[in-house]
């Protein structure tokens, strides 16, 4: 008698799924199984594992190969005591680190409330998203979220930006409580008040501005560094429960449209956007027909490719692919790396095995280079 694997997610297929040679961008792809123990791999375009990290802490959301070969891994403190409020325990991170690729720590620090997202910037130092308490005569004013929702003691937890250095010193330091008008800034009804408004991206831009993405407030917004004043700024008219916005080369904006909650249809489906920053207006979107058909709660990612392509990573399903401008799908891999988060973690969605993934990445071969000599194939 055949026993029937009952992962829904699992039984439809993992692995490499579709690839055509003739139009696809090849290279290598690096992703971070988010329910996993610390394991980060490397496949190649026949979806074959050319390099593997295992590293002792699990992932604080996702890593990312730098073109010198090392690996910036985003890893969970998890002795850091209780956790703020229920969720945190999922997304909180903690341990910023520079691998080598054969697993050696080359350099490390640490933030116990940094979570979601940290990069690297031009000059060497951390960019990296964190909390603090919003002072309470400002958390009585944030409206939306659901209500008595608040975390323990009636807190609100808010989320801030520091540049630091690899020894841990703050040299700047960004407050959503003290920069976002908080009337104009609401949490989406559908999201707890224990987090506002929940940031999950950070990154530099060109000019050295500064990029992050508030999930919960569907916002983009765009920070001058030497006055902290918000320049550009990109709402739930456009967006809802967006991740991983970040500049093109052209100037313009990369955008994974997560779609659970939006105004103007009952049906949830994501999308793929990229949105001209001088004018607001979409020049290119993705979406599958029917819509439906692809969809990410939350998590995910949308990359640019050097051939024009887009490397998406429909991240609660583990779906990794790669479409054409015309939105024509050329490769297509689903992680089949499944792990549970163990007891009393999180919300609903962390219930269960998964294959989930914050985040993935496609590399070229200058990109892979340095690392060629540690490549299995």
């Amino acid at each position: 008698m055949t026993t029937v694997d009952q992962n829904t997610l699992r039984r439809r297929g993992t692995g490499l799924r579709a690839y055509d040679p003739a139009r696809s961008y090849g290279g290598h792809t690096l992703y971070t199984p988010i329910a996993g123990t610390g394991d980060v791999y490397l496949v190649d375009i026949d979806g074959e594992v050319a390099h593997q990290w295992s590293l002792p802490h699990p992932p604080g959301r996702h890593a990312r190969l730098l073109p010198d070969g090392t690996l910036f891994y985003q890893g969970k403190d998890t002795q850091t005591g209780d956790p703020l409020f229920p969720i945190w325990e999922v997304y909180h991170g903690g341990i910023l680190q520079l691998v080598a690729p054969d697993g050696t720590l080359l350099r490390e620090s640490r933030h116990p409330y940094h979570h979601h997202d940290a990069s690297l910037l031009a000059n060497g130092n951390l960019i990296l998203l964190a909390v603090e308490p919003v002072p309470p005569a400002l958390a009585a004013r944030i409206p939306g979220g659901i209500p008595g929702t608040e975390a323990p003691d009636g807190r609100i937890w808010g989320d801030v930006v520091y540049e630091m250095t690899w020894t841990g010193e703050i040299l700047w330091r960004w407050a959503s409580f003290e920069h976002l008008p908080i009337d104009d800034t609401p949490l989406n009804p559908h999201f707890a008040r224990e987090h506002w408004p929940m940031a999950n991206t950070v990154n530099e831009l060109r000019d050295g501005s500064i990029m992050v993405g508030f999930r919960s407030a569907s916002t983009v917004v765009v920070i001058d560094r030497a006055t902290s004043q918000v320049t550009w700024r990109l709402g739930p008219d456009t967006l809802a429960q967006q991740h991983y916005p970040h500049e093109l080369d052209c100037g313009t904006i990369l955008i994974f449209d997560n779609g659970s909650y939006r105004d103007d249809t009952s049906v949830p489906y994501s999308r793929v956007i990229e949105v001209d920053r001088a004018t607001g207006e979409l020049v290119w979107s993705y979406e599958d027909n029917p819509p439906q058909n692809f969809y990410s709660p939350y998590m995910s990612s949308a990359q640019r490719l050097p051939n024009g392509n887009t490397f998406i990573a429909e991240g609660s399903f583990g779906r990794l692919f790669e479409i054409t401008p015309d939105g024509d799908v050329v490769w297509e891999y689903v992680v089949p790396h499944f792990a549970t988060f163990g007891t009393g973690v999180g919300l609903e969605s962390s219930r269960g095995a998964q294959n989930a993934v914050f985040r993935a990445y496609r590399y070229g071969p200058d990109h892979t280079a340095s690392l060629r000599s540690h490549l299995r194939r």
